[in-house]
């Protein structure tokens, strides 16, 4: 189930039982190692500012970078590695076009519930809380963890995307503050990681749409300051599903015009996708 590339080289690619036990522990490793890290230190050495932004970046999303990035090296070989991770240069365009189109609401209703956020610390939060954030997390929760897991090691959409959702949500449990708001965070971001898995898979491994979609939204988040958690008001919370509502009309036409989604049947379940595509 290797996915197409310009070269017809091909790597043989280990036992999917195989593929899903280094998926499931290279992840435990990076997601609970990592940015435990750098906060610990951040915290005894007192980073702020420029040297936090470095630190974060250098021991916080640096390992994962690396990590996933050479194991997708290793199990599908160097013509190989964007492809599995569905960072194919030649289709970012089209990912990044449709991330903007069905986010386009979003600063436009905010500014009417929100005031502009335009602070000298600004620029370090954009990086910080959008960018490294928005390409980090989709990299390792839907490249990596699912993608493995749905994409190459036979396991159904549901169980591969739950996997990856929950621990998602469980990633943001931080941002709570009592039972009742953790619970509500939770529930948000799992569903967020179900919805950007869904559309990785039927934008045909295209991860450029979950990583601008991700990106953008926390941008518009921090842009006209909504909330300082992923929770946020109801009227922002309304803006967001008209997100998803809209990338979903989208999705439906892309996979029509691309002969059918690749999520159907048994698939939901068991057995990868229906085709690799």
């Amino acid at each position: 189930m290797n996915p197409p590339t310009p070269s017809s080289t091909q790597v043989r690619t280990p036992a999917p039982w195989a593929i899903a036990l280094l998926a499931l522990g290279a992840f435990a490793w990076l997601d609970g190692f990592h940015l435990d890290l750098f906060r610990q230190l951040a915290a005894e050495r007192q980073w702020q500012g420029g040297a936090r932004l470095w630190a974060l970046t250098v021991i916080g999303y640096g390992p994962q970078f690396v990590v996933v990035l050479g194991l997708a090296r290793l199990l599908f070989g160097p013509g190989q590695t964007l492809y599995s991770l569905g960072l194919a240069p030649d289709r970012w365009r089209i990912g990044l076009l449709a991330a903007v189109a069905c986010t386009a609401i979003l600063p436009l209703g905010y500014a009417l519930i929100a005031p502009l956020s335009l602070t000298p610390q600004f620029g370090s939060a954009v990086l910080r809380q959008a960018l490294l954030s928005g390409v980090g997390e989709e990299l390792l929760y839907r490249a990596f963890l699912f993608g493995l897991l749905f994409r190459y090691a036979g396991w159904g959409f549901l169980p591969a995307a739950l996997v990856s959702a929950l621990y998602f949500g469980a990633n943001h449990l931080y941002q709570g503050q009592g039972l009742a708001d953790s619970a509500a965070i939770f529930a948000l971001t799992a569903l967020g990681g179900l919805w950007f898995s869904w559309l990785y898979v039927e934008w045909r491994w295209n991860l450029w749409l979950p990583i601008g979609l991700h990106v953008l939204m926390n941008l518009y988040w921090d842009l006209f300051a909504v909330s300082d958690t992923a929770l946020g008001p109801m009227a922002a919370n309304l803006l967001r599903f008209a997100v998803i509502g809209l990338s979903l009309a989208l999705t439906l036409r892309y996979a029509r015009r691309r002969g059918g989604r690749l999520i159907v049947g048994r698939h939901w379940w068991w057995g990868g996708p229906a085709r690799p595509d």
